[in-house]
C-alpha cells in the first residue's frame, strides 16, 4: 500500500466519512484577495464531516503563491482531513516532475492526472517518490467525457477500462470515476474488478450535477470519496449541507 493510501484509510475511519468536499471559487463570486480566506472558511465549517478538500487549480493557482497554498494544506491537515489538488496534470516527464515537485512543496497529499500522455507509471513513480499519492482521470461526470472515455474503444474496451486496467499494473493511487447519468453502475464495478480493491475511487457529479450517491457507494467498494462541491459550498448553511452528506453517506457504506 502507497503512503498516500494508508493516509487516506487511516483519515477514513478516523473520520467516518468518505465525503470530499471541492473548493472551488468563482471569480464571479469570490475576489482575488478573498480566494484564501474563502477557502480556509470553508475548511472550517465543514471539517467535522469532510475526509478531504479537493482544491481545483483552475480557481486557485494563478491567484495562490505556495506560502498560501501551504497555509491552505496545513490548516486542512489541522482539522484532520488529507488535501487532494484537481490538477489534471498532463504533460511530458520533466514538465510533470516539476510541477509534483511544487504541489509537493505546497503540502498536497495527492493530485488528479490525465492518463493521456500515456505516462501513468512515470508520474505516479514521481507521485511516489514525493510521497504523494496519483488519482488518473477515469470516466467523468460530464456528459462530453463519454464519447473520449467510454464510446471510444481500444481493441474491444472502452478506453476508461484501459485506463482503469493501467491504475493496477502502475501502481497508480486511485481513479476518478463520476456518478452521473451516462456512468452505469456496471461501470463502476467493472472499474473497480480492473483496477484493483485498493485503488481510491474519487467520484464527482453528486451534488449539482446530479449524481448518485446510492450507485456510487453500492458499486466501488470501501476506499472511496464523494466529491461534493456547489451543493455544499453555495448553500447558506455549509455546515449543516455537509453533515447531512455525510450521513447519507455513511447510510450505504
Amino acid at each position: 500500500m502507497t503512503d498516500f493510501l494508508e493516509k487516506y484509510r487511516n483519515v477514513r475511519d478516523e473520520k467516518n466519512s468518505v465525503l470530499c468536499i471541492g473548493l472551488d471559487p468563482l471569480p464571479s463570486e469570490v475576489n482575488e484577495e478573498e480566494i484564501l480566506h474563502y477557502c480556509l472558511d470553508l475548511v472550517e465549517k465543514t471539517s467535522d464531516y469532510a475526509a478531504a478538500f479537493k482544491p481545483n487549480s483552475q480557481f486557485l493557482l494563478f491567484n495562490l503563491r505556495v506560502r498560501e497554498l501551504r497555509e491552505l494544506t496545513r490548516e486542512i491537515r489541522n482539522h484532520g482531513c488529507i488535501s487532494i489538488l484537481d490538477h489534471k496534470l498532463s504533460d511530458i516527464g520533466s514538465s510533470n516532475d516539476a510541477a509534483i515537485q511544487q504541489i509537493s512543496a505546497s503540502g498536497f497529499d495527492a493530485f488528479t492526472a490525465s492518463p493521456y500522455p500515456g505516462n501513468i507509471k512515470e508520474t505516479s513513480d514521481l507521485a511516489h517518490r514525493e510521497k504523494l499519492g496519483a488519482i488518473i482521470l477515469g470516466l467523468m461526470s460530464n456528459s462530453q467525457a463519454a464519447w473520449v472515455q467510454k464510446d471510444a474503444t481500444l481493441g474491444s474496451k472502452p478506453l476508461y477500462q484501459k485506463i482503469a486496467e493501467e491504475v493496477r499494473t502502475s501502481n497508480a493511487d486511485g481513479l476518478v470515476m463520476g456518478t452521473t447519468g451516462h456512468v452505469t453502475a456496471e461501470d463502476i464495478r467493472t472499474a473497480r474488478v480492473l483496477a484493483g480493491s485498493n485503488a481510491l475511487f474519487l467520484c464527482p457529479g453528486i451534488g449539482a450535477q446530479g449524481g448518485d450517491v446510492q450507485k456510487a457507494m453500492d458499486n466501488t467498494g470501501p476506499n472511496v470519496l464523494l466529491n461534493i462541491g456547489r451543493a455544499i459550498t453555495r448553500d447558506p448553511s455549509q455546515r449543516k449541507r455537509a453533515e447531512e452528506y455525510m450521513k447519507m453517506m455513511n447510510r450505504y457504506r
